[in-house]
This record gives C-alpha cells, sequence and structure tokens, in this order.
C-alpha cells in the first residue's frame, strides 16, 4: 500500500523502484585516468507501476487528477508519503516527475500505469541548505563586527 497525504494509490501489482544519482564529472580528459569531480547526490526518484482494472475507471481518474494537482503558485503539489520503501530510503516528501503513462491491456482487461515520485528536500539538500545557512550567518556576523571596528578606528 501507497499512500500521498490522505489519498491512498488504487490498484494491484504494484512494483516500486528506487534510483538514487551519485553524480560525478570526468576530469581526466583524454587520457586513461580515473579522476573525476564530486557533482553532488541528487533527490532518490521513485518509479512505480501498477494496474487498474478497466471496471474501476475512477480509480485511474482520481489518480490522474492527484498527478495533475498544483498548489496555489501554481507548482507540483508536495506530498507525505508512506511506504515501506520510501520510509526505508529515507524519503518523506515527494512530488510527481516526469512522466505518467497508462496504457490499456485488452487482454487483461485493465490498465497499465507508471509514473515516477522525486524526492523532495532529500536529506542532502537539506543537510546543504543548514551548511549554507550557518554560512551566512557568520558572514554577517564577521561583516558586522568588521563595520563596528571601522566606526570605533574613526570616533
Amino acid at each position: 500500500m501507497m499512500q500521498l497525504d490522505d489519498y491512498r494509490i488504487p490498484g494491484h501489482n504494484m512494483i516500486v523502484k528506487g534510483n538514487l544519482e551519485l553524480r560525478t564529472e570526468d576530469i581526466a580528459g583524454e587520457t586513461s585516468g580515473t579522476d573525476s569531480i564530486e557533482k553532488g547526490i541528487k533527490p532518490k526518484i521513485l518509479r512505480i507501476s501498477l494496474t487498474i482494472p478497466f471496471k474501476s475507471p475512477k480509480d485511474l481518474t482520481g489518480l490522474i487528477k492527484v498527478a495533475e494537482t498544483q498548489n496555489e503558485a501554481g507548482e507540483r503539489k508536495i506530498y507525505t508519503i508512506v511506504h515501506r520503501t520510501a520510509t526505508t530510503a529515507g524519503i518523506r516528501q515527494v512530488r510527481f516527475f516526469d512522466h505518467f503513462n497508462w496504457n490499456d491491456n485488452d487482454t487483461l482487461m485493465q490498465w497499465e500505469i507508471s509514473f515516477a515520485l522525486q524526492e523532495y528536500l532529500s536529506n542532502p539538500e537539506r543537510a546543504e541548505n543548514r551548511t549554507t545557512g550557518l554560512v551566512s550567518a557568520v558572514d554577517i556576523s564577521q561583516h558586522s563586527q568588521i563595520l563596528e571596528s571601522a566606526e570605533n578606528y574613526f570616533i
């Protein structure tokens, strides 16, 4: 079972796959070296596939509406996710990402649905924001001290 806020994702045969991108850039050039630069850890992505029987069209309609939901600023809505794979990976909040696909399967009388959810405010991003905040606070404090010293110098 997967839940986004108060909405329980409908369907059967749910498969959830996780993806973590550890981005690097090769700096070895034309040599055979293995040097690279760390480019950071990108937000985790959950790729979900499931089926909804043709006899439950409201389930597909509801899921599409949840994927299309936007906040007041016109941005995709951010959901709190409840699912064992998300919890295990440390994912707390997500938003729909990339494509939302559905296909008819007349043989099995069902829709085959696939979509992706991207982590919102990942742990590396939170840590980076905290670090940036600390650096800014330190810079402001040092700047204030320099101004005070300059004012005392001219008095």
